[in-house]
């Protein structure tokens, strides 16, 4: 189609289901007034359910996106994630990047 609709592209749902439980080491966003790139969390882990996508960092959502609606894709480098899309929890549009871990996630951290 010449004029038609074009599919974003990025991963289908069965890739991005494929990234339930993947540790993250950390979540960036780019800052659209100084261009800079600020650290929204750390250490967390990807989500996904029947109806979302979301990534989870210290307990704090750092994004949450409806599963049919999140556009994501890989690094070229594969060492994380693009993820852009409506933010469920603050209604805006949003682009960040997760950064995976190496290792596994725990919510019990020692200090």
């Amino acid at each position: 189609m010449l004029f038609g609709k074009k599919k974003p592209a990025g991963m289908d749902i069965k890739s991005l289901r494929a990234l339930d439980k993947k540790p993250v080491k950390y979540v960036t966003e780019r800052d659209s007034e100084t261009f800079r790139e600020l650290k929204v969390g750390a250490e967390g882990a990807i989500n996904v359910s029947d109806t979302e996508f979301t990534v989870v960092c210290g307990g704090v959502n750092a994004i949450r996106c409806a599963l049919n609606e999140v556009n994501a894709a890989e690094l070229m480098n594969k060492s994380g994630l693009t993820i852009k899309g409506k933010d469920l929890d603050t209604g805006s549009e949003r682009s960040v990047i997760a950064y995976y871990s190496d290792g596994t996630v725990s919510a019990n951290r020692k200090h």
